[in-house]
């Protein structure tokens, strides 16, 4: 069975203030609710995380079926502190839909993306209409049909989650601890 991963990353503009406080204020979200392990492992694919228990399954509407992914790549990561680029990965197609024009510049917004992670332009111009908008506010996802990709220096990484549709109310525990509107990245390894 292959791996997977969830990102949910905070939408916003310029760099999270204090990523590392934020992304500890999360563990302790989880931890307090005993949903992951006290101490790191290595239970990521990118680093050492925190070990899912039993009680991560409160999370998803639909119960886990047991036999899925009981590997020891099952955990929660942080991502705190550099620029990163949450993508869906396998076949990932890339809709970059201007919020001003509509104009949609496909895989030729990698080097707009490319400006972002290096710190060089957070407001790239649109080659159609001239007109600037961070990063954020262009169209990844085709209109909701695929799975959006997500632009910040803070985000977390659920590892072999099982896939499942979240409870409503965790996205809305994420977005108040976040303070901002979230995005969700489904990833398959």
């Amino acid at each position: 069975m292959s791996d997977s991963c969830t990102h949910i990353v905070p939408v916003h503009t310029g760099d999270y203030p204090d990523a590392e406080a934020k992304a500890r204020e999360i563990l302790a979200w989880f931890q307090d609710r005993g949903m992951v392990a006290a101490e790191p492992s290595d239970c990521t694919l990118d680093g050492p995380g925190y070990a899912f228990t039993a009680k991560i399954q409160a999370l998803f509407i639909e119960p886990m079926d047991p036999r899925v992914h009981d590997g020891t790549t099952r955990g929660l990561a942080l991502h705190a502190g550099e620029r990163k680029v949450f993508h869906p990965m396998e076949g990932a197609e890339l809709s970059f839909v201007c919020p001003g024009c509509g104009h949609d510049q496909g895989w030729d917004g990698v080097d707009v993306i490319g400006a972002w992670f290096a710190d060089e332009e957070d407001e790239p111009a649109c080659p159609a209409c001239g007109e600037r908008f961070h990063i954020n506010r262009y169209g990844t996802d085709r209109g909701g049909t695929d799975t959006p990709w997500a632009f910040s220096n803070l985000g977390i990484t659920l590892w072999n989650d099982h896939g499942g549709a979240f409870q409503p109310a965790f996205l809305d525990s994420m977005r108040a601890l976040y303070g901002t509107d979230i995005r969700v990245v489904e990833v398959h390894v």
